[in-house]
């Protein structure tokens, strides 16, 4: 039997020291990758050096999750940006990325460091 899966949520942290942060719960599949896109493009025109996606909450991750990842690497390639990938312990999300090569295309880590850590906008997500 399938386990029951969060709904799906996107959080934007508050910018801090020119990163933005933005952290997802539940499913990230062909439902829900728009939703991502569309939360990435929002913060993509204030130009920060360093976008962060804190998956370590993401309970299902499928080929259209992994797609959009790739998605948002290539874009921050091209407009000159660091993208980290936060995982947590989360094993179904490093799993889908090992399984899929994207672990060494994205800077992957287990824990956020200290500037990461910024309080929620108010009103995001």
């Amino acid at each position: 039997m399938r386990e029951q899966r969060r709904a799906f949520d996107i959080q934007v942290i508050r910018p801090y020291f020119g990163a933005v942060m933005v952290r997802i719960r539940g499913a990230l599949d062909a439902d829900s990758a728009l939703q991502l896109r569309s939360a990435v493009s929002t913060w993509a025109h204030r130009r920060f050096p360093v976008l962060v996606l804190d998956l370590s909450e993401v309970d299902f991750l499928d080929a259209a999750g992994l797609a959009a990842l790739g998605g948002i690497q290539a874009r921050t390639v091209k407009e000159n940006t660091t993208l980290r990938i936060i995982t947590g312990d989360n094993r179904v999300v490093r799993r889908a990325l090992a399984d899929s090569g994207l672990d060494h295309a994205l800077n992957v880590s287990r824990l956020p460091s200290g500037w990461e850590r910024a309080q929620e906008i108010p009103g995001q997500g």
